[in-house]
This record gives structure tokens, C-alpha cells and sequence, in this order.
């Protein structure tokens, strides 16, 4: 799990990711992450963890595993800019991964928690 990444969100009765999370981080117990939106923060665990997939066993909201993965932007162009916001305007913009996690801290890092220098550094 990296704080600085984009991640898509897959919740145990979904079939397929229907939303992003960005400032995903274990606090004191709980999940906490952003997802463009506002803030959540929900008791349970990470029972798998990488860089680029991770699974949260949610003991609150949802119960059960969530699945995370880091998003590219082949799998932007391919579904995802479906159920985002300016989601068109992005796939035809952003060109590589890095932009495109950038583009995302750029424009919700302040609301998502990541202006602070110990994640920025991190």
C-alpha cells in the first residue's frame, strides 16, 4: 500500500471496481482513505499488502474483503474513466501512470490529506 498512489476500489459484493481511492493508510487501528469525495476511515485490517494490489477486511462499512488496485492508465482508458468524473477529458490528456497519479494528488491531494511533508516525502 503506498499513500501517494491511485487505487481502484472493489468492495466484497461488487463485481467490478466502482469508485478510486487515494491517501490509503492503517490509523490507529482503522482503514482510512479518499475517495475524491470526502474521507473514510473503517475498523478492520489489511490481510494482503503490495505495492500495487492490497486487500482491507472491512469490520464496519461493507463487511468483508475490499479489493484494492493500483491504477494505470491502460486500465483508465479501458474502464475506468467510465464511473470518474471529467473521465473522457482524462483518458484523452494523462499519457503515462506517473501523470496520472499525479494529476490525481494534484487535484485532491490537499482535500485527501497528502500536503503535509512526512507523506510527500514518503
Amino acid at each position: 500500500m503506498n499513500r501517494r498512489l491511485v487505487y481502484t476500489v472493489k468492495r466484497p459484493d461488487d463485481k467490478k471496481p466502482t469508485g478510486l481511492a487515494l491517501n490509503c493508510h492503517l490509523w490507529h487501528g482503522a482503514f482510512r482513505y479518499f475517495d475524491m469525495e470526502h474521507g473514510h476511515e473503517i475498523p478492520g485490517k489489511v490481510t494482503e499488502d503490495g505495492e500495487d494490489v492490497f486487500t482491507f477486511t472491512s469490520e464496519g462499512c461493507a463487511p468483508g474483503a475490499w479489493q484494492f488496485e493500483k491504477l494505470t492508465i491502460e486500465r483508465f482508458r479501458r474502464e475506468t474513466y467510465k464511473i470518474v468524473e471529467c473521465g473522457n477529458y482524462i483518458a484523452q490528456t494523462i499519457r503515462s501512470t506517473a501523470d496520472l497519479h499525479e494529476w490525481y494528488r494534484k487535484r485532491y491531494g490537499e482535500a485527501a490529506g497528502l500536503c503535509f511533508p512526512r507523506v510527500n516525502n514518503e
